[in-house]
């Protein structure tokens, strides 16, 4: 059959395309680099504030856990989040502003929750400034909330903007059977998702054996509960649907997209889910590969736990930042 393209050609275009990436990877690594918050005394604003959501969210985890909860728990996190608080306050950002409010309530939120276990936490002093445990600010935010099972049964009746505003990550499972086909629904919804001139790489690696799930998750390090999910999804995508240097990150632009119509899906099927990133090491992502057979050419996007809710479930708040915080008109 006929060829437009020579194998000689094609291999210089090839060669030329690898120069392409290395030079372009090199300054995704220099700009990541020279931008990420990677130190506490990393003091441009958004660093700051980031550094702040990471560890408010690590303490309402905490603050969630229903029928484990380990008191006395998260010193790091505190003493983080204090030591951010700090820089925040030395640069003289606002104090009313979302993220701040977040960290000073969480504190509050802390000392609440141990109080009423009437438990004492002896290093909070030590790792806590004074200032940031004022008791005359209300806790406006943060914390935890319920959710309840009761309330998702008619969530096939609910708008797009009601059914995604309800929606929370629960971690917490029943450990009762679910209907794996209302899973399989999610998965069919997504087909829909847009993708890169419509090639849509993604997989999704789907693994019903809770022996098999804990593995996983003992090398994804975020989930954290004994009670496995009854179904664990791997969500990637396959490189060997770019054809160009410039695409390098589409996996990930792809693949967030594609999982988030799955969350959606599952949330309008009535089932629990939470999503868990996969920014792994290179070991642990290794032995990921291994244990549900991905092959090296895909990217590991995350996974996504689905499982039955329980008659009540705690959770992070979760706050969001109003939109008219991070649009930017021109």
């Amino acid at each position: 059959m006929r060829m437009n393209s020579s194998r000689p050609r094609q291999s210089g275009k090839k060669q030329l395309q690898k120069i392409r990436l290395r030079y372009l990877a090199h300054k995704d690594i220099r700009r990541f680099s020279r931008t990420a918050s990677f130190s506490v005394f990393d003091d441009g604003y958004e660093q700051v504030v980031s550094r702040i959501m990471y560890n408010v969210h690590a303490l309402e985890k905490g603050l969630a856990r229903n029928s484990d909860a380990r008191l006395g728990f998260g010193r790091k996190a505190l003493s983080n989040l204090n030591d951010a608080l700090v820089v925040y306050r030395s640069r003289d950002y606002d104090t009313s502003a979302f993220a701040y409010v977040e960290g000073l309530s969480v504190i509050r939120r802390y000392e609440e929750f141990h109080r009423k276990q009437e438990f004492d936490v002896p290093f909070l002093p030590e790792v806590i400034d004074e200032e940031f445990r004022r008791t005359d600010r209300p806790a406006a935010a943060a914390g935890t909330k319920t959710v309840r099972r009761s309330d998702k049964e008619n969530n096939r009746d609910k708008s797009f903007y009601a059914l995604a505003q309800g929606r929370s990550s629960v971690r917490e499972f029943s450990g009762h059977p679910i209907d794996t086909g209302k899973v399989m629904n999610a998965l069919r919804n997504a087909e829909k998702t847009p993708s890169v001139c419509n090639r849509q790489g993604w997989r999704a690696y789907w693994t019903e054996d809770k022996q098999l799930a804990a593995q996983v998750l003992a090398h994804q390090r975020g989930f954290g509960y004994a009670e496995m999910p009854e179904v664990l999804l791997a969500i990637t995508v396959s490189n060997n649907t770019f054809l160009s240097p410039v695409e390098r990150n589409e996996a990930f632009v792809d693949g967030g997209l594609f999982a988030m119509s799955v969350l959606y899906g599952l949330e309008h099927e009535g089932l629990a889910a939470v999503p868990l990133n996969a920014m792994m090491y290179y070991r642990d992502q290794r032995a990921v590969r291994r244990l549900l057979d991905i092959d090296d050419s895909e990217m590991i996007i995350m996974f996504i736990a689905v499982g039955d809710f329980p008659p009540e479930s705690v959770v992070p708040i979760s706050d969001r930042k109003p939109a008219e915080t991070f649009v930017r008109r021109r």
